[in-house]
Parts: structure tokens; C-alpha cells; sequence
């Protein structure tokens, strides 16, 4: 068996989830009906891409845009548009808006009726926490304020926030959705016996096993991986280096405000307000971004208490 590869790398993603539909109408399922009430019994993929964020194209987001049909037609067969982020971005909720209003306004064309519109879900697979809940998959839809009123099921935004989900023990793992986030947290630190531990919960898993294997062994696609996990590993080096020039940054305008008002309460505001909050900022970011604790250390230069005491370990 080849070396498992990590599934939450967009390319990867994206080989195993349009190379095994029955695997991604189960991902979906998991997702949209936690508790069996429903499920996908049919699903195609309309379009999939990976749209280059940054200069370089070095991180990208991953765009699969699928119609499914549900067991029990609670609604219309809907639209289910997929967003893999690894890496926090500025706006996330305004851009996830905008694509996903867009994949409403482009199902109509002149002379099109109203009535012609299909249910849109989208699901934002996320690896940073963007919400202030403990909840793991936050589902919005359009309601009442006050009366709490659903005004409509056309328009769903489920977001999957995958760092909240921390079982690590995969006897732990009760429901599919469970075995999916662990999937999708652990896959590249999985060991053949607890891969027959996980096809003893969920034996339809061995198709998604066998799709990773030959990827993995396939020396183009390796190549390929290896490329990706570059340009990821540089882009974390920018971003601590942009938290590095942050810190100083703050540290110099924290100083530049206390020389203004007096030199020893300035320099008493410029290392608490400068250093002191940026360094912390700094490392609750770089916590998100799950940085090795020994660098956070070493760039913010707080100490294992300081982190400890301000909420970050």
C-alpha cells in the first residue's frame, strides 16, 4: 500500500471526490443530514476547479459544483456548491456570499421564469475557525427575526469548521459525519491498522482507499503533490514573515506614541500596547494556522506561560 497522502490538500480533494461520487454523496450526506433523516442517493458533478488566490497561484481554493438527487424530495434537487479553504482569508463570508448568490443568478436566462430557480447549498470546508460558536458545522438560511420563520430553502450556507472537530480516537468516532472530519483531519497520519479499523465502522470507505493508493503511486501525480506542498510551505514562511514585520511594525509605533507622551510612559505603553498585543495577536494567529508551538515561540517571543494565560494553548 502507498504512503497515505492528506486529503484536505485541494488538488488531492478534488482527485478522490470526482474519481469516487458515491464517497462524496456520502461526505455531503453526513453534512446536510446528520442524523439519517435524508440522503443523497444520486449525485454528478457540473463543474470542479481550483482557482488560484494568490500571486503565483501558490494557495487556491478548491470550486466543485455538483446537483444532487435526495432520497426523500424534501426539496427540489439542489445545486450543492463545495469550498475547500486551508488557509484564513480576509472576507471569507463576503466572498462565500458572492460565489454563492452567483450560482443563483446564473441558473436564468432572459425570458426564464422565477419559478425556475433551484435550490443553491453551499458547504465551506474550512481548516481555521471563522466563527464565534463552538459548533462544528453552522448552517444558515434566510428567516424571520423575530418569529424565526424560514422564508425560503432556495438559499443555504453551511460552514464546516474542521479544527473544532478534535476526536482523535477512532473508537470515538460514532456517526459517518465523524469518520469523514477525522478523514479529513488525519488521513496522512493513518496506519494500516487503523485503516481496518475505519472500514470495520464504514466498509464502503475501501473504493476511497483504493482511489488515494493509486494516486499516491502514480509518480506524475506525486510530482504534482509535491509541487502543491512546496508552494504551501512557502506560503507559510511569507506569512510568518508578515507577522514578523507586523510585530515589528507595532513594537516601532508603539515606542514612536510613548516618546510623544514622555519617555518612561512611553516606553511603558510602546512594549504593551506595541509589542506585547502584537506578539499576541501574532500568536493566536499562527496557533490557527497551526504553526509548531516552538516557532510560535520563537517569533513572538512570548513565553509558554504568556500563552497559556492569554487563551492560545
Amino acid at each position: 500500500m502507498s504512503q497515505f497522502i492528506p486529503l484536505k490538500i485541494d488538488i488531492v480533494f478534488k482527485h478522490l471526490f470526482t474519481n469516487d461520487l458515491v464517497s462524496l454523496a456520502s461526505l455531503i450526506s453526513s453534512i446536510l443530514f446528520p442524523n439519517g433523516e435524508n440522503k443523497i442517493v444520486e449525485i454528478s458533478i457540473i463543474s470542479s476547479e481550483i482557482i488560484p488566490l494568490f500571486q503565483g497561484g501558490k494557495r487556491t481554493f478548491l470550486d466543485l459544483k455538483t446537483i444532487a438527487r435526495l432520497e426523500s424530495m424534501t426539496l427540489e434537487d439542489p445545486f450543492i456548491q463545495i469550498e475547500l479553504q486551508v488557509y484564513e482569508q480576509t472576507g471569507y463570508v463576503q466572498r462565500s456570499l458572492f460565489y454563492a448568490t452567483g450560482l443563483i443568478q446564473s441558473q436564468l436566462k432572459v425570458g426564464d421564469s422565477y419559478f425556475q430557480i433551484t435550490p443553491v447549498i453551499q458547504i465551506n470546508l474550512l481548516d481555521f475557525e471563522l466563527l464565534p460558536t463552538e459548533n462544528i458545522v453552522s448552517r444558515y438560511l434566510l428567516k424571520e427575526e423575530k418569529s424565526n420563520h424560514v422564508l425560503t430553502n432556495l438559499f443555504q450556507m453551511i460552514y464546516v469548521e474542521l479544527s473544532k472537530f478534535r476526536v482523535k480516537n477512532i473508537s470515538e468516532l460514532k456517526t459517518e459525519r465523524d469518520i469523514w472530519f477525522y478523514l479529513l483531519n488525519n488521513m496522512e497520519t493513518l496506519t494500516e491498522e487503523k485503516r481496518m479499523e475505519i472500514l470495520t465502522k464504514k466498509p464502503d470507505l475501501k473504493n476511497a482507499f483504493d482511489v488515494l493508493d493509486l494516486y499516491a503511486s502514480d509518480p506524475d501525480k506525486r510530482r504534482e503533490l509535491e509541487e502543491r506542498l512546496r508552494a504551501d510551505k512557502n506560503y507559510a514562511y511569507e506569512l510568518a514573515a508578515k507577522f514578523e514585520q507586523g510585530l515589528e511594525k507595532g513594537l516601532e509605533q508603539g515606542l514612536e506614541k510613548g516618546l510623544e507622551q514622555g519617555l518612561e510612559k512611553g516606553l511603558e505603553q510602546g512594549l504593551e500596547k506595541g509589542e506585547l498585543k502584537k506578539a499576541i495577536e501574532t500568536a493566536r494567529r499562527m496557533r490557527e494556522e497551526n504553526f509548531p508551538q516552538d516557532q510560535i515561540l520563537r517569533i513572538t517571543g512570548l513565553s509558554e506561560f504568556q500563552l497559556r494565560e492569554f487563551g492560545i494553548l
